[in-house]
């Protein structure tokens, strides 16, 4: 199956493995952020880790053309060759991006990614501990402390409590052993390098992210 990386506003091409592999070997690390949405996270991550291998994937291409367009460019012009955005969604992850990364980002998921994760889906679970064997989440609780859209209605305030109960049991029986989960700082939260993370922490003393780290157990 070829993957689809995409490189500008309604600008797709294909890419194969080998072509992200060549990249890897030449890259102390291999991040993937998964849901990237806008892709300004792994377009930051690339940016401060020039050594580093950075991969968005997000299930919609639209968001992040303008980033994939711009890291496209030559290095004076914003270009970054350590970074490529790649369209895939979790649930159906193709079997090319098996392992193809060090650590897995998850960063204030949003749409079916949050409710898999929130109300644990396997499906989803299963798409994360395919990518790689380390995980890194980061999980908005904002929206449940003013107008909370319809469609997440039904979700658990994700709480560290939460996350131990509910969500832990779930990633285990999907291959992955979290630790305690906890909310970040203010100035953690704050300084995290997303776009959503700019917006929410906007007249917010303390934005309310929880987060968690997991790693890939043997079956």
């Amino acid at each position: 199956m070829t993957l689809v990386r995409v490189v500008g506003k309604g600008r797709t091409e294909s890419i194969e493995r080998a072509d992200l592999d060549r990249r890897r070997r030449d890259a102390v690390r291999t991040v993937v952020d998964v849901g990237t949405g806008d892709g300004r996270y792994p377009y930051a991550l690339a940016t401060e880790h020039d050594d580093w291998f950075v991969i968005g994937i997000d299930a919609l291409d639209e968001a992040m053309g303008e980033v994939a367009h711009k890291a496209g460019r030559k290095p004076a012009k914003g270009g970054r060759a350590n970074v490529v955005y790649l369209r895939s969604a979790i649930e159906h992850v193709p079997e090319e991006l098996g392992d193809i990364a060090d650590e897995v980002h998850v960063m204030l998921p949003w749409g079916r990614l949050l409710e898999g994760i929130v109300v644990p889906a396997t499906d989803v679970l299963r798409g994360l501990a395919s990518l790689g064997p380390r995980l890194h989440v980061v999980l908005n609780g904002e929206i449940w402390e003013s107008s909370l859209p319809v469609r997440f209605d039904h979700l658990p305030v994700p709480t560290p409590e939460y996350i131990a109960a509910e969500v832990a049991p779930a990633m285990a029986a999907a291959g992955i052993a979290i630790g305690p989960a906890h909310y970040l700082s203010a100035t953690e939260a704050k300084g995290l390098p997303t776009t959503w993370a700019r917006r929410l922490g906007h007249d917010r003393d303390h934005p309310r992210f929880v987060t968690f780290d997991g790693e890939r157990v043997a079956s």
